[in-house]
């Protein structure tokens, strides 16, 4: 089940409307708070009472996630596949595979908005690992070639093998990666027995039974949402473009169009899963601006 909320305005910066807050009728002193920084942004975890968390396991998993993911590291998986000529034939690592796997289902429930097969728009563009030095828009036939690139039928997929039938096809996990590292991140609270949490990752948000205090779940709160919002064994997302823009252009695609949506307010979205919350918030936003 997910929900989308759309904010009627926008105050501070994204990254604040990111971090949405924790209210608690509960004292500090109640909760263990775990802070820690990876792919560009801070998590927190809390739990309430006293609790040793993984750290080794967290960090692991956060590592595999560079490894294989990062459009940054010339070495990951990713970075390979991108760099990677039509006809190459890869075997996916796990999280690739979960990844490529919930990704095409979202594509379809959202019309197409939600599209991880859109990087080479991306590097056209001029966002993430290809900001550095770029300046100019790209030509039409830049867009309608990087477009073209673009798309799960540029795709083959058996199992965990994938092949790549277009030169240009450049995969981008960005709208959903964090999402689905959070609900892993849950896996390993709750198998280490761990009922009550909430996990905040650079605003992907997975809360999990109940904050000290409270009868039933965790509240939130934040400049991107109308009003708090209880979170009971949900999960919650942000997207929007106030701290990752240049000019008008966000960071964020419009895959119909082949250009970067309007810079406006950030939408939210819940699901049970931080994966589909933050597949669906991307997919919210670009739907949003249409309007």
């Amino acid at each position: 089940m997910s929900n989308i909320l759309i904010p009627n305005f926008l105050h501070g910066s994204l990254l604040a409307a990111l971090a949405l807050g924790l209210l608690s009728c509960g004292r500090s002193e109640r909760l263990t708070i775990h802070t820690g920084e990876a792919h560009g942004t801070t998590y927190r975890i809390k739990v309430p009472g006293r609790a040793r968390l993984d750290q080794l396991g967290i960090d692991k998993l956060l590592k595999q996630f560079d490894r294989d993911l990062s459009t940054w590291c010339d070495d990951s998986w990713v970075a390979e596949f991108n760099s990677a000529t039509a006809g190459t034939t890869m075997e996916m690592p796990e999280t690739v595979a979960t990844l490529l796997e919930m990704s095409e289902r979202y594509h379809a429930e959202t019309g197409g908005l939600f599209d991880p097969t859109i990087g080479a728009l991306i590097r056209i563009w001029g966002f993430g690992a290809w900001r550095a030095g770029h300046t100019a828009d790209p030509s039409e036939e830049e867009i309608t070639a990087a477009r073209e690139a673009s798309g799960f039928d540029n795709l083959e997929i058996d199992g965990r093998q994938v092949t790549k039938l277009h030169d240009g096809l450049m995969l981008d996990f960005s709208g959903i990666a964090k999402g689905h590292a959070v609900d892993l991140i849950g896996d390993i609270l709750s198998a280490a027995g761990h009922t009550d949490f909430l996990i905040d990752f650079g605003g992907d948000i997975l809360a999990r039974g109940n904050a000290p205090g409270r009868e039933q779940g965790w509240k939130v709160a934040g400049p991107a949402l109308e009003s708090p919002v209880t979170l009971v064994n949900q999960s919650i997302a942000t997207s929007g473009s106030d701290h990752n823009h240049r000019g008008t252009h966000s960071h964020i695609m419009d895959p119909r169009t082949g250009r970067p949506v309007p810079t406006g307010p950030p939408v939210a979205a819940t699901a049970d899963t931080c994966a589909e919350a933050d597949a669906r918030a991307t997919a919210a936003w670009v739907g949003q601006a249409a309007r």
